[in-house]
């Protein structure tokens, strides 16, 4: 584990790589981070999140992504991106629909350096023809399952609370499936609130999966970061209405 400073984001995130990014919608986004991203020479990304909203955005405006790969891209009660669909919709950026369990599986199986998981959780939705992750095998005479093929991001972005001086890092809850993101990926770079003390009960992601840790306090504003503060709404309102 190394502590760097936000300036040396542009050195180790490559262009042409796939990025998982943690945090939800307007929660607890490495909007720091992004910020580095966007200033950089990195382009051609591929995007995998759960729920994206201004980190997605701020990275396509500044054309830096190819593909987005989300269950769900926007401002939870504020609506959709705006931004995010105008570019899907001319071309500009590749979307790839994913379920919240597909996310889930895809991780969780490279996490555990597998090919791929089984489930029967998906197999009478039309996931699988739009997404290629996604097979219907069939087992026997009736019984369908889906295959759900690995994923392991190039690099993973996380904003948590807290981290040690070991490399140990906190998450207050919830925790966006970030245990899995970080053991799926082959490079994780933590941004946090601190460094501090962190108990061997607390520890959320353990110093094996951490490669590299930027102190940036208030790092996900405008997103809100549990326990520190609470999205910047009038902010995020703001950058809505100028897009």
């Amino acid at each position: 584990m190394k502590i760097i400073e936000l300036s040396k984001i542009k050195d180790i995130i490559k262009s042409d790589s796939l990025i998982a990014i943690g945090g939800f919608t307007i929660n607890r986004k490495p909007i720091s981070i992004i910020k580095e991203i966007c200033k950089s020479q990195i382009s051609n990304l591929h995007l995998y999140f759960l729920a994206g909203s201004i980190d997605a955005d701020m990275l396509i405006k500044e054309s830096k992504v190819s593909k987005i790969s989300a269950a769900y891209v926007g401002y939870e009660g504020l609506g959709l991106s705006r931004v995010t669909r105008r570019a899907v919709e001319s071309g500009k950026v590749l979307f790839e629909d994913l379920t919240e369990i597909l996310y889930y599986y895809r991780l969780k199986a490279g996490a555990e350096k597998l090919p791929y998981l089984m489930t029967d959780s998906i197999k009478n939705t039309e996931i699988m023809s739009i997404n290629s992750a996604c097979e219907r095998i069939i087992e026997g005479e009736n019984d369908i399952r889906c295959k759900i093929n690995a994923i392991n991001p190039d690099y993973c972005i996380i904003h948590a609370q807290k981290a040690d001086k070991e490399g140990n890092i906190i998450i207050s809850e919830p925790d966006f499936c970030e245990k899995e993101m970080a053991q799926a990926s082959k490079i994780t770079i933590f941004s946090v609130e601190e460094i501090g003390k962190i108990g061997p009960k607390e520890i959320t992601i353990p110093k094996e999966h951490v490669n590299y840790i930027v102190v940036s306090k208030r790092g996900a504003l405008p997103t809100g970061c549990k326990d520190h503060y609470l999205p910047n709404i009038k902010e995020i309102v703001g950058n809505l209405e100028n897009e």
